[in-house]
């Protein structure tokens, strides 16, 4: 599932996180973290770990709880991850392949029920 592609790289994630305000800012943008979130964030004196921390548990929250659009989420997501920096870039293409992966496997399950 899109969450549990999220969760794989997680990890990853916050030890390549560097910029927290831009990436802040450009999910914000896109309407993926709450302005709450983004001015948290941005204002608050914590770690850039825990800055990142926060910013990934807020999209790790519309993943479980809008599983409807999950992977479309993920897909938006993947989409800012791709402008930050080339560890972040290189992360969002693997979720992707994952997430275009699993999407063949299920129509292949769909085709031969």
């Amino acid at each position: 599932s899109p969450h549990d592609i999220f969760k794989r790289h997680m990890s990853e994630m916050l030890d390549v996180i560097s910029d927290t305000e831009r990436l802040a800012n450009d999910l914000s943008s896109v309407d993926l973290i709450s302005y709450h979130v983004k001015d948290d964030v941005i204002t608050t004196p914590i770690s850039r770990y825990q800055k990142a921390s926060k910013l990934l548990n807020e999209i790790e929250r519309s993943l479980i709880s809008q599983v409807l659009d999950n992977r479309g989420i993920l897909i938006s997501f993947c989409e800012v991850l791709k402008k930050q920096n080339s560890a972040l870039k290189r992360i969002a293409e693997n979720m992707l392949k994952e997430l275009n992966s699993e999407a063949s496997c299920e129509e292949k399950d769909r085709r031969t029920r």
